[in-house]
């Protein structure tokens, strides 16, 4: 299939979401399992005392956003969680209540994650949230209807593409998709626990660096999208910020790099000051049933 070229506004070349899923504790507290396992949920206080405020310090040396998506009990545990993040004009995203898979709920269930998450978003915040990530990107057959009728904007949950793309949210509505990729999340690189199941190693911050410039060099020459997912308990190590401080250097030697937010770009397409000039996917099995994807012409 022909790769085409996104028109990014003001004739940006690539547009980079830098994200931050700030789980802290709920990473693991959703799991029965860990409840009485402080050392475990230890790895989500550290994300959110210490992990967090590194990576505020170094966005605003280099004078970029980002999107934080904050699970609604992170915000009831810690309400500095939102107020820094606030602090430094970056966007918040929903993630869920208690960071629970939404593909094993009920529509009932879900639904009331949905809406307490909300609520607690807009009390911290003073305003809905616009953007969304579910927990684990793990999104039900129900959630793009859901979102559009507590009034989203956009997901970032799927991995159909690497531009934007839209999704049917029912009832002839659709939701914009900003589309991730495990290839650009810190988990697999740097996820470990002292439950053996977690199938994962800890990888060197330099094999890291090279792994994701590879990959914003790759799509920088196509003129895709590049959005990064990161923790604050992983990449907000001293030695794992230290990479992305030196990522970010690299790419702002590029000429037409945008540094963009989830609800920026998602304006920008609700403005239709973004283009698409191709329909995605066309080709592709329907994820769900009954359901189409298409495109934003």
């Amino acid at each position: 299939m022909m790769i085409h070229t996104i028109n990014w506004p003001n004739q940006k070349k690539i547009a980079v979401l830098l994200t931050f899923d700030v789980d802290a504790e709920t990473a693991h507290a959703a799991d029965p399992h860990n409840i009485n396992r402080p050392s475990t949920l230890s790895m989500g206080t550290y994300g959110r005392r210490i992990g967090l405020n590194r990576i505020l310090q170094m966005l605003k040396k280099h004078e970029v956003p980002a999107t934080f998506f904050v699970p609604g009990a992170t915000a009831e545990l810690d309400p500095t969680v939102i107020e820094r993040i606030m602090e430094h004009k970056h966007v918040i995203g929903h993630h869920g209540y208690l960071h629970k898979r939404t593909d094993i709920m009920t529509l009932e269930e879900e639904e009331a994650e949905l809406v307490r998450g909300i609520e607690i978003l807009q009390k911290h915040t003073g305003k809905s949230p616009i953007g969304y990530r579910a927990p684990l990107w793990e999104m039900s057959p129900n959630t793009p209807s859901l979102l559009k009728k507590y009034g989203f904007l956009y997901d970032s949950s799927l991995q159909a593409d690497d531009v934007p793309y839209l999704i049917d949210a029912g009832q002839g509505k659709r939701l914009l998709e900003i589309p991730g990729t495990w290839l650009l999340d810190d988990w697999e690189q740097f996820a470990f626990s002292g439950d053996w199941t977690m199938p994962f190693s800890i990888e060197e911050p330099d094999k890291v660096f090279r792994l994701w410039k590879a990959e914003f060099d790759a799509l920088y020459e196509e003129g895709r999208c590049f959005n990064l997912t990161m923790h604050p308990q992983l990449i907000g190590r001293a030695s794992r910020i230290a990479l992305v401080d030196q990522l970010i250097a690299y790419m702002k030697t590029k000429p037409g790099v945008w540094f963009t937010t989830g609800d920026e770009l998602a304006k920008h397409w609700e403005k239709k000051t973004i283009e698409f000039d191709y329909i995605p996917n066309l080709d592709m099995p329907i994820l769900f049933p009954s359901k189409t994807f298409t495109a934003h012409k």
